[in-house]
């Protein structure tokens, strides 16, 4: 099956109007990167600060409180969503506002003091070659600071879907092992953080609402069930689990700091 990344926009770019009230793990997320970059805040290099797939601006809004000073350049390939973040943002005028590709984007060598992605990789066709090709933009001393669901999300779907005999429709994601290896290959130092964040449900139902609206619900495989499956699953699911859906997503974070 070819990779949807049209698909996967046009699903963002409808999101837009709902994200800021749906999408709660990333902005869990948001908020633990921006807790994770208080250490650094002050010690990387003079220059523009870089945020990448912003979406409406979870993460923006920690940063236009951690630098007010500074240059920051706000991306998104969807611009629907990069509207958004912008009329939230509209006074602060050290930010500036563009629709952009990083998969496609061809980077200029040292230009970044800090680059940041929140949630963004696992939407990439080959998420780990594309951040190796955007660390040449850092500049000496610069760092990269990354959050997304690894690749040992959602165990119970899995295994509930394994005892039924369902499909498990839940999407391949980064391994953070192959990310850490495909990082350390140039003049960097990475470190990495990986725990659990759970999220509960009434329902499969309400689980897969929320997918939906926040727009992480594109399937890049291609498996589906169908409704009879999804109500027997729900009903499985939350048997074994006192009656509520536990969704447990693997949180990773990422930090590469370019040597000088």
């Amino acid at each position: 099956m070819e990779f949807p990344k049209q698909k996967i926009i046009q699903r963002f770019s409808e999101s837009a109007d709902e994200y800021d009230r749906s999408a709660r793990i990333q902005k869990l997320t948001s908020d633990r990167l921006a807790n994770a970059l208080q250490p650094w805040q002050y010690s990387i290099p003079e220059g523009t600060i870089l945020e990448v797939g912003a979406g409406t601006g979870f993460l923006t809004e920690k940063l236009a409180g951690m630098y007010s000073s500074r240059e920051v350049l706000i991306t998104d390939v969807s611009s629907q969503m990069l509207n958004k973040n912008r009329e939230k943002h509209s006074g602060n005028s050290n930010f500036t506002f563009k629709q952009l590709d990083i998969e496609q984007e061809e980077w200029e060598e040292e230009t970044y003091s800090l680059i940041l992605s929140n949630f963004l990789l696992h939407w990439l066709k080959h998420p780990a070659q594309t951040v190796a090709k955007i660390l040449p933009a850092l500049k000496p001393g610069g760092l990269l600071l990354m959050s997304f669901p690894g690749d040992d999300s959602f165990p119970q779907w899995r295994k509930n879907c394994l005892d039924l005999g369902l499909p498990f429709t839940a999407n391949p994601l980064p391994d953070l092992e192959e990310m850490v290896i495909n990082l350390s290959m140039g003049p960097v130092k990475v470190d990495y953080y990986e725990d659990q964040t759970n999220l509960e449900y009434t329902s499969l139902f309400e689980f897969y609402r929320e997918l939906k609206n926040s727009g992480s619900g594109t399937s890049v495989n291609g498996k589906r069930l169908n409704v009879k499956q999804l109500k027997l699953l729900d009903r499985y699911w939350r048997e074994k689990n006192n009656g509520k859906i536990n969704v447990h997503y693997h949180t990773a974070f990422i930090a590469v700091k370019r040597d000088l």
